[in-house]
């Protein structure tokens, strides 16, 4: 009874096996999934990428300028695709093209007729599906922090950073998995592992050739001659600046850009010089600018002020009375022709604009206005007291500005403007130098304090000395034949070269010049003269559009220089080319391979 049932058991036990004559591909990715389930430190890596991500969603969101979320942002990128997607990508690799044939593994599949073919193409597709997974779990999980972290206020800013990192990761994992596989079958696990680790390297030092370029070129001077045949010379830093503020401004990529532009485009079409900016005709057409979009009084403004009294009078000057002497009391009158207008006519002719471009214009100075008196809180005029001069326009009328004794009217005196700057600057600076002071100026001073004059003023410093520039060095002829300009063309070219080669670099270019930066923090230092940092976004790690200055050939720099650079997707074709090489030696070696 006992053999008879053994012999009918077997049979039985043979027919449960499933056999298929063509394994469904489906089946084969199931397969794969359980053996790579197995391993621990996938699910370590997966962890870290949603915790990371998490963290960094709750970092920009509690970070709330702009300039800084790209920064760390940017750092972020750096140790997401360098670190934890690349190790990541690699242990899969290893596992399915490495361990799994030590282990026999992919012998017993194949010895269930299933083409080798199929068999890579299944493991293949599972490790760009994880891949993808694992970055649009990660894209999820950061905006969704940021957005709780936030209250679900959402900013488009952080959702294109997002993006951008999104479609860039989806590319460098492929590029990496096709690249890393090809390693796999071509050499030893060992040399695969070293050469994968000079690549993680790789990923931190490929921007830094350049890097030492732009050290170097910070000492550069670059002689040009002028169409008026004088000579003018010019850091290159300078240079590079003026041409990229230029393009900035007009395609808007600046903070206040309705504004910024409509000045900047002012200065270049009147073709201001800087050195030349405060003569007469020159004044004129600047009050003319304000006066355009509404800021300037049409009428006389005048000024009194009583019972002042005197410290100094000016000793070298004979038209002062003699008998005017210290503590006496003096009736002062002032005339004055181009104010501007107050913070609350501003409000006013906002309300009443009808036209969209003047609006934006008049916002965008009234947000700057806002922003300056925030930072000098009640120091903007003595800050800028300086900033006076140029638009104080005293009526020339006869008897319009003058300065009486008090109870002696036959004793008047013509002010002018150089009296007046006297009486300003005693009063803010305690100045010592030779004209009138007063013990109780200070009212007068006060009445004198145009708030939006004063923004205009620092508005038209910020951007004469870029516009100036830009003027002197769009028609002036570069000389060629001095040194900083032959080793600058010559260290440029070479980089030029190398920059084909260097593809890491042009795979973070691709992600930066699409990226680029956070415009509305490109803005010029509310204390300097003239100071704006273009490149403080940058990350010294990153790939970014670098161009070359062009000559023209009358040596002039070309209007359109800052489009003189290497395209990205130059680099992305050398890319896909080599990953389809990468793929197709990869694949032939999985089929030759003796299992």
């Amino acid at each position: 009874m006992s053999k008879s049932f053994k012999k009918s058991k077997k049979p039985k036990d043979s027919f449960n096996l499933i056999k298929y004559k063509k394994i469904p591909f489906s089946k084969l990715i199931k397969f794969c999934s359980k053996n790579l389930l197995k391993e621990r430190l996938f699910y370590v890596l997966n962890f870290c990428n949603i915790l990371v991500s998490i963290l960094i969603g709750v970092l920009l969101g509690f970070v709330k300028q702009g300039n800084k979320q790209v920064i760390i942002f940017n750092f972020y990128i750096l140790f997401f695709t360098c670190c934890l997607l690349f190790v990541l990508i690699l242990k899969m690799i290893q596992f399915f093209f490495n361990k799994n044939l030590e282990d026999k593994t992919t012998y017993i599949v194949l010895t269930n007729q299933v083409s080798r073919s199929k068999f890579f193409i299944s493991q293949y597709f599972l490790m760009n599906l994880i891949i993808v997974i694992n970055i649009l779990l990660s894209f999820v999980f950061i905006n969704l922090a940021y957005s709780i972290f936030n209250s679900f206020k959402y900013d488009s800013f952080i959702l294109k950073m997002t993006l951008v990192y999104l479609l860039y990761n989806l590319f460098a994992s492929f590029c990496l998995i096709n690249f890393i596989s090809m390693l796999m079958f071509l050499f030893s696990l060992q040399t695969t592992t070293i050469i994968c680790t000079l690549l993680v390297s790789l990923c931190f030092v490929a921007n830094i050739p350049m890097s030492f370029v732009k050290a170097n070129e910070k000492s550069y001077n670059i002689e040009f001659l002028t169409k008026d045949k004088n000579l003018e010379i010019f850091k290159l830093n300078d240079v590079y600046d003026t041409y990229t503020l230029n393009k900035n401004i007009l395609e808007n990529k600046i903070k206040y850009p309705y504004l910024s532009k409509y000045i900047y485009k002012y200065f270049i079409d009147n073709k201001f010089l800087k050195d030349q900016f405060s003569n007469k005709k020159n004044i004129d057409l600047r009050i003319k600018m304000w006066d355009e979009l509404g800021l300037i009084n049409k009428q006389k403004v005048i000024i009194n002020e009583n019972d002042l009294k005197l410290f100094s009078k000016p000793s070298r000057n004979n038209k002062v009375p003699s008998s005017w002497t210290r503590n006496d009391l003096f009736d002062l009158t002032l005339t004055l022709n181009n104010t501007f207008i107050s913070n609350e006519q501003l409000d006013e002719l906002i309300i009443n604009t009808t036209n969209l471009d003047k609006k934006n214009i008049l916002l965008d100075f009234k947000n700057f206005s806002k922003e300056i008196n925030n930072y000098f809180k009640n120091d903007l005029q003595t800050s800028k007291y300086d900033l006076l001069y140029d638009f104080l326009f005293l009526d020339d009328l006869k008897n319009s500005n003058y300065l009486i004794k008090k109870n002696n009217l036959n004793q008047i005196y013509q002010l002018s403007k150089t009296d007046l700057k006297n009486i300003y600057e005693y009063e803010l600076l305690a100045d010592t130098s030779d004209g009138f002071k007063f013990y109780n100026s200070k009212n007068l001073i006060n009445k004198l304090n145009f708030n939006l004059m004063y923004i205009a003023r620092i508005l038209e410093n910020y951007f004469i000395r870029y516009s100036s520039n830009y003027t002197i060095l769009s028609t002036s002829h570069v000389l060629k034949d001095q040194l900083d300009w032959s080793t600058y063309f010559t260290t440029r070219t070479k980089m030029k070269y190398f920059s084909y080669l260097n593809l890491y670099n042009g795979l973070w270019t691709f992600y930066t010049s699409n990226l680029g930066f956070y415009y509305k923090d490109i803005w010029f230092a509310p204390a300097s003269d003239s100071f704006i940092k273009l490149e403080d976004q940058k990350n010294l790690f990153l790939g970014y559009l670098e161009y070359d200055l062009e000559l023209l050939k009358n040596d002039v720099i070309s209007k359109n220089t800052t489009n003189n650079y290497t395209k990205p997707r130059l680099y992305l074709i050398i890319l896909l080319i080599i990953n389809a090489f990468s793929f197709l030696i990869a694949f032939l070696k999985f089929k030759k391979k003796d299992f």
